[in-house]
């Protein structure tokens, strides 16, 4: 399990508290962030802002300065990003080229995204403003934090691992939707299709999100995921739900990475054996 600085109940209390507070001041100022980002042409979007005061609230202010946590308490650990990005691009490709083959396939033409000769602003500020924004706060606080820490308190109560791990996973992602609550209902009313999108959609997507965080241990990974499963960022017309695609192609890294780091600790160790002999018969 990847380690961390345990947290005190009022630290994860107040985490949740300024997080819904943060979410509730947004929507009553929502007119003035519209204007920024129609101001912007789309390049500031909505959601990097909302999600900046997030950070700057509830995972700075709250769980760094007030919780004393470090950025690998959050996991947030700088040596893992260049592994992150090469396989998120790699994973974009992989997607651009399918959905292009699948266009060229039903239309005999590449159904290119036209999007991108009339609001390449937007789609661009939609990119940065879910990386930089809603997936670096909700992967940080809810994975890289809460996750994390619900594991270690389970641990003082069960013994199991794949037990606490479960407990972890499904309270700490019912937080995670307890956040999205307020939003859905001021934009849509408490109806049961707003109840059945926070379980299937909001839910359901922090449960992935923290097996492909246990999976891999690499924050910045999910991050990526997370984000371009927002905003795909689709040159082509997407036919088979590109979104759908970046999740499948995650799901399949997380499910080998193990594997592969396992088999390149094997052959360092291996490596350095052959070393020492080389140099005793030298």
């Amino acid at each position: 399990m990847i380690e961390s600085k345990e947290s005190d109940y009022r630290t994860i209390a107040l985490f949740i508290a300024i997080s819904l507070v943060i979410i509730l001041a947004y929507i009553g100022l929502f007119d003035i962030v519209q204007s920024i980002e129609t101001a912007s042409g789309g390049l500031i979007h909505r959601t990097l802002v909302l999600n900046v005061i997030l950070l700057a609230g509830a995972i700075f202010l709250v769980l760094v300065v007030y919780g004393g946590l470090q950025a690998k308490d959050l996991g947030l650990v700088g040596r893992k990003i260049p592994v992150a990005f090469v396989v998120c691009v790699l994973i974009w490709i992989l997607v651009q080229i399918i959905e292009g083959l699948a266009g060229f396939a039903s239309a005999g033409s590449f159904q290119f995204d036209a999007r991108w000769s009339t609001e390449a602003p937007v789609l661009v500020g939609l990119l940065i403003g879910m990386l930089f924004g809603t997936a670096l706060y909700e992967e940080v606080g809810f994975r890289g934090f809460l996750l994390v820490q619900f594991d270690m308190k389970m641990a003082h109560v069960a013994s199991n691992k794949y037990f606490r791990l479960t407990l972890a996973l499904l309270f700490s992602q019912a937080l995670f939707m307890l956040v999205h609550i307020p939003w859905k209902v001021v934009n849509e009313g408490w109806t049961l299709t707003v109840f059945f999108d926070l379980i299937f959609s909001v839910f359901i997507n922090g449960l992935i999100y923290g097996i492909l965080y246990l999976r891999t241990e690499n924050l910045f990974f999910v991050m990526g995921v997370h984000a371009l499963g927002n905003a795909p960022t689709s040159l082509f017309v997407s036919s088979l739900g590109a979104s759908n695609l970046v999740i499948l192609f995650a799901i399949i890294w997380a499910a080998v990475w193990p594997k592969l780091r396992k088999w390149e600790a094997r052959s360092t160790v291996l490596g350095n054996s052959t070393s020492d002999s080389g140099s005793q018969d030298s």
